[in-house]
């Protein structure tokens, strides 16, 4: 494209851009992680006696902002609330 000034004749290059060659990767995407859903997995936190008496086998958690029905991991030695992230250690004595 050319221009003309009075003063001085220009030579403007059209501004494109050359397109890069597409990237070919070695390995190949990682795999997401997909969460398995359980079927009935409530029943892994009540017992029903002989009786017909109801207990629960988790502790609820006692946080004011989780509410009734959030249950507690039990671990070895530690129970974990996985919505507000409370944790009671339970620290056996150690033999020597």
């Amino acid at each position: 494209l050319w221009l003309i000034n009075p003063v001085t004749l220009e030579c403007v290059v059209g501004t494109q851009i050359k397109k890069r060659k597409k990237k070919s990767y070695t390995t190949p995407k990682k795999n997401k992680h997909k969460r398995k859903k359980v079927k009935l997995a409530v029943l892994k936190y009540y017992k029903v006696d002989k009786n017909g008496k109801i207990s629960r086998l988790h502790r609820e958690c006692p946080s004011d902002e989780c509410g009734v029905g959030v249950f507690m991991a039990s671990h070895f030695d530690i129970q974990y609330c996985g919505k507000c992230c409370l944790t009671y250690c339970f620290n056996k004595p150690e033999d020597k």
